[in-house]
């Protein structure tokens, strides 16, 4: 019998007209339990060979993505502000606007140096501030008894001693919003969040989410943060 050359692996195509091949085709196919065969097809490896392989694939794809989750969605390129990407094989985050590629950083490193600036800004409370140029902005406590005064007043019989109520509360929250200075009710709460965290061995995900809105990271892994009143640091 004449012997039938295979076909380099690399020129099977994983469709039929196509040869590109990417992590996730690979990954749909380590997981089909096919492999260890069903009523139709035989087994090409044993049930226990099977569930070795699924148990360490998972693991790793498990611990990035728990390690990520907290800062993932909020990763932007520094050099045109687009979202960021993580490369699992290369332990890179990667721009698909710009092109841009960090410099290696794996993702307990990205993790560790998150959590590190969240640290330097708790201890240095001082350089939070309302950003040049924003001018203050009424809280949203403040709108609310705004609107709720106005509702009253046009009424044809208020409660008068709840609106009196509603007028003395409104002009103790100006009263409050007034004397912070430059301060608006964002980074008030940024600088009230940085008094009153207290730091933990685990990733500080509720400080995190409380004062950032992105974070920046650059080429060179530099990072920086945009706080939720608009200031970068």
């Amino acid at each position: 019998m004449k012997d039938i050359k295979e076909k380099p692996t690399a020129h099977i195509p994983y469709h039929e007209g196509t040869q590109k091949w990417n992590q996730n085709m690979v990954g749909r196919i380590l997981a089909r339990k096919i492999y260890y065969g069903n009523v139709k097809y035989p087994p090409i490896i044993s049930e226990t060979q099977y569930n070795l392989a699924e148990k360490r694939r998972c693991e790793k794809h498990q611990a990035y993505s728990t390690i990520l989750q907290p800062f993932r969605q909020d990763m932007q390129c520094g050099c045109c502000d687009e979202r960021l990407y993580w490369h699992p094989k290369t332990n890179q985050w990667f721009c698909r606007r710009c092109g841009m590629w960090a410099k290696p950083l794996r993702a307990e490193e990205t993790s560790a140096a998150i959590a590190e600036k969240l640290c330097w800004l708790r201890q240095n409370p001082e350089i939070i501030h309302t950003p040049e140029g924003q001018v203050n902005v009424q809280s949203v406590e403040g709108a609310l008894l705004d609107r709720e005064i106005w509702q009253a007043l046009t009424n044809a019989e208020p409660d008068v001693d709840a609106l009196v109520a509603k007028i003395l509360n409104r002009a103790e929250l100006e009263y409050e919003f007034c004397s912070a200075g430059d301060a608006d009710p964002a980074t008030m709460q940024i600088r009230k969040a940085c008094a009153e965290y207290k730091p933990t061995d685990d990733f500080p995900y509720t400080f995190y989410k409380g004062i950032v809105s992105n974070v920046s990271l650059y080429r060179d892994t530099h990072i920086e943060f945009k706080l939720r009143n608009g200031q970068t640091v």
